[in-house]
């Protein structure tokens, strides 16, 4: 029995301890015991990468997930990932069993072929078309326990198979259901499937999970059925992943289409790329394929057929064993190549995992485009953004101070304030007579904050139509989405209604009471001094109000201001950098105590500001904040993010273990296991 196919021979004899093979009866002989294979058969010739295609499994599939951000199509369904995961990961490990699978179209008999290849009558047959919804597996006593199932037929949900009727019942699910035969040998499954040619784009998927993780395939044909669309199509990516066929044309009608199935051979292998490496022919006959008794006529085919038909000789008339031929195919030399085939899918630079790098890397420089014209723009500019009155923050810091305060320091202050408070109202009066009522002054800032706001906001509206405008391939439909979902006068109108719903004396007074809190416990000798100060100023504060009292009335203490003392007048200048920076009231007077304060005062000034910052840099925030949960979303951030992908830690060790498994891969088929190649 032998075959030649792009310089190798099937079948033929050869040194085993080079290719081992199998020589196995399904029919008549009882399989020899399990250590007869075990002494006859090496391990996987690619077992040493196993642990190098897992790792790559696992990188690649995170750096798909970091990648969601780019938009490309997932990984599922791309031929190179199928291949990894589906057949190089599960099988790489292995011993070199085989799995056979009877594929075709519809109403050809592969449940006939199939039966035939068990001895016996284990599939339901039917007349009528599609019979076989689910595959259904014939697996060698004690497999199961020595391999994973679920790994080898990835994409399905395995169940035990008892009743022969179950798999000809319609499921969404993509099940496959399996039995223990005592009559194949320990490294051969054989598999019925669905059809390859139906309608249901479930089957399609089921055929596609069958042909990454079968070595062989029993390609069924007919005369109906060779140049079916959909079976080349299936078969093409069958030749690409150089996978091992059998062809069987059946339903033929013996002697008539002897002259006829060469030329239909002829074109299913022209517009396919297969070889066939067997070639059977089988008789239209039901009771025959009913009773399991349809015989199999060994045919030679070496490529185009001759102009005139080859006559028949009287071996071609004795019928063949199938299930025996294919058992003796050299199971090493058949799992090398088909393990070289998908691996050489995975390694193409046109549509392997190499072609998808560069596709993360091109579109991630997409989305860097995209990310640095967003960049380059000032979308909101804001120049001016205004601070809340000084009066406004120190009245915060004072009552923070105040309840620092305790006893005899607690008492004195509290009266003197009072007391100011009561003899300011005749000074607050003239100047509400001279200047009008004043407005309250968290109005004036929420007026000039919000002219700022609107200003900023009709800026960024106007800056996302030029840039929707300049034609970004990624960025263009992203902006005219963003412009699109909201109408600017219900985006202004959400904005005038959060804008007057802020209480900013709330937020003013938890910024202060944080800030002063942690000045209080970084600074304890600061806070320390600033405290036996007040104490101090408890003191002094009978001699200092008529200054305090002064400063506190504006336009009417100037007035009075010819009438303070030389001594007063320099308490005053103190007192009033003392509320600004510490809120301590007044403080000490004289010029050693200005003189040795100083330093302190420029410590403490510089808190104050800290103070304004700090509220300016919330509200701006609150600011940014709205625009982004209203208006811009996640634009930026996603962009960033999908720019950076080609930065990331899965996208360099998927590089790296590329390489590696390509660089084991090269050592091995260049030394022991390499087998001349087919292109």
């Amino acid at each position: 029995m032998s075959s030649v196919r792009g310089g190798r021979r099937f079948g033929d004899e050869r040194d085993c301890s080079s290719f081992p093979c199998v020589c196995l009866k399904l029919y008549n002989l009882k399989p020899p015991p399990i250590p007869f294979f075990q002494s006859c058969m090496k391990s996987s010739p690619f077992a040493a990468c196993s642990a190098e295609a897992s790792r790559l499994l696992r990188v690649v599939t995170s750096l798909a997930e970091a990648a969601q951000a780019l938009e490309l199509p997932p990984l599922a369904g791309r031929e190179w990932f199928e291949q990894l995961s589906r057949k190089l990961v599960p099988q790489l490990a292995d011993d070199p069993f085989l799995v056979a699978a009877v594929v075709g179209g519809t109403n050809i008999g592969k449940s006939v072929i199939f039966n035939h290849l068990a001895g016996y009558r284990t599939s339901a047959t039917s007349p009528f078309a599609s019979g076989t919804k689910h595959p259904v597996c014939l697996v060698p006593a004690g497999f199961a326990e020595r391999h994973r199932l679920d790994g080898i037929f990835q994409g399905f949900e395995l169940h035990p198979w008892s009743d022969s009727e179950a798999a000809l019942a319609a499921h969404e699910t993509h099940r496959l259901f399996w039995r223990v035969s005592d009559q194949l040998p320990h490294n051969l499954l054989v598999l019925d499937t669905p059809d390859i040619d139906s309608d249901a784009p479930v089957n399609w998927h089921r055929a596609d999970c069958i042909r990454h993780c079968a070595d062989v395939l029993i390609a069924v044909l007919t005369q109906q059925k060779y140049n079916d669309a959909a079976v080349k199509q299936f078969f093409r990516a069958a030749a690409a992943e150089d996978k091992a066929v059998v062809v069987v044309f059946n339903q033929c009608l013996l002697p008539d289409d002897e002259a006829y199935w060469p030329l239909w051979l002829n074109t299913f292998a022209r517009e396919t790329g297969l070889q066939p490496d067997l070639v059977y022919v089988a008789p239209n006959n039901r009771g025959a394929a009913e009773d399991n008794r349809l015989p199999f006529f060994r045919r030679h085919w070496e490529g185009e057929a001759p102009a005139e038909p080859r006559e028949t000789t009287p071996a071609d008339d004795q019928p063949c064993d199938l299930g025996r031929d294919l058992a003796e195919l050299h199971f090493a030399d058949v799992k090398f190549r088909t393990l070289r085939g998908s691996l050489r899918s995975l390694f193409s630079d046109e549509v392997g995992l190499p072609s998808y790098l560069q596709e993360v890397r091109q579109r991630s420089a997409a989305y860097r485009s995209a990310a640095d014209v967003l960049n380059s723009q000032q979308l909101a500019r804001i120049d001016n953004w205004p601070t809340p009155p000084s009066h406004l923050l120190v009245d915060q810091v004072r009552q923070w101070w105040r309840g620092q305060r305790q006893g005899f320091s607690r008492s004195i202050h509290e009266f003197y304030n009072s007391l100011g408070h009561g003899l300011l109202k005749p000074v607050q009066w003239v100047r509400a007579r001279w200047s009008g009522p004043a407005s309250p002054p968290w109005d004036v800032y929420r007026q000039q904050e919000w002219d700022v706001i609107l200003r900023a906001a009709e800026g960024l509206y106007d800056e996302l139509a030029r840039l929707a405008q300049l034609g970004n391939d990624l960025l263009k439909p992203r902006l005219e989405r963003l412009l699109a979902g909201a109408s600017r006068s219900e985006f202004f109108a959400s904005l005038t209604q959060a804008h007057a719903a802020v209480d900013f004396a709330a937020e003013l007074q938890a910024i202060v009471t944080r800030q002063m809190q942690s000045f209080q416990d970084e600074s304890p000798q600061w806070y320390t001094f600033l405290k036996r100060v007040d104490d101090c100023a408890a003191v002094a504060r009978p001699v200092t109000s008529v200054a305090l009292f002064v400063a506190a009335a504006g336009p009417a203490g100037h007035a009075l201001m010819p009438f303070v003392s030389q001594a007063a007048a320099q308490s005053l200048v103190i007192h009033v950098i003392g509320d600004i920076a510490g809120g301590a009231g007044a403080v000490v007077a004289g010029e050693a105590a200005m003189a040795s304060g100083a330093g302190g005062f420029r410590y403490l000034e510089a808190k104050f500001q800290q103070l304004q910052d700090s509220f300016t840099a919330q509200r701006v925030a609150w600011f940014a904040e709205f625009l982004k949960s209203r208006l811009l979303g996640d634009l930026q951030t996603g962009l960033e993010a999908a720019a950076n992908v080609t930065l990331s830690d899965d996208f360099r060790e998927t590089e790296v273990s590329l390489d590696a498994l390509r660089r084991q891969v090269a050592e091995l088929t260049s030394t022991e296991y390499s087998v001349p190649s087919t292109e």
